[in-house]
């Protein structure tokens, strides 16, 4: 048996060591150890009396912070809307004026002193100053029809635009 290996194992040692020192604790009585101070109170943890997250409270602190939010929230909106509402009044009191400086030009437009003014600058005079032209009709018309030829039919187009160009002269004469 010289030759025999003998393996230890730690874990084994480990924890007969952890139950021996278990084991020396759990006999020690309390009242057999030498009294040098005296403790006033006994701190004990049960798994009852351990301490929790206060939910409630943070539920609380949750809802008045998201309360502050919207008050927040809501008085910024105000303020946006207010400053909306001013540019478009401003906007609303450019476009009254420009309506009064527009209805003070159609009035302007309108009169007649004005008109008149403006006629003759472009050379217009008023018919009283023109000389009259009496234009005398004899007491019988007469209208002639003529039989129509290949060749005059160009002829006879050429009549009606003189004739148009005629009566248009003679309109402007009527107008100065």
């Amino acid at each position: 048996m010289k030759n025999a290996v003998v393996k230890v194992n730690k874990t084994d040692l480990a924890k007969a060591e952890k139950r021996q020192r278990q084991q020396a604790l759990d006999a020690v009585d309390v009242r057999a150890l030498p009294k040098t101070k005296i403790i006033s109170s006994v701190f004990t943890t049960d798994k009852a009396a351990r301490r929790t997250v206060p939910y409630g409270t943070l539920f609380i602190i949750c809802i008045f912070t998201i309360a502050a939010l919207f008050v927040t929230f809501l008085s910024v909106r105000v303020n946006e809307v207010n400053n909306e509402i001013s540019t478009l009044n401003t906007k609303l009191a450019d476009i009254r004026e420009q309506t009064a400086d527009a209805k003070a030009e159609i009035f302007e437009k309108k009169d007649i002193t004005q008109i008149r003014q403006t006629a003759e600058r472009y050379g217009m005079v008023r018919s009283e100053y023109l000389p009259a032209h009496y234009i005398t009709i004899e007491a019988e018309d007469k209208v002639t029809v003529t039989e129509e030829e290949d060749g005059e039919r160009e002829y006879s187009f050429a009549a009606l635009l003189s004739a148009f160009g005629d009566s248009i002269s003679s309109f402007l004469e009527y107008i100065r």
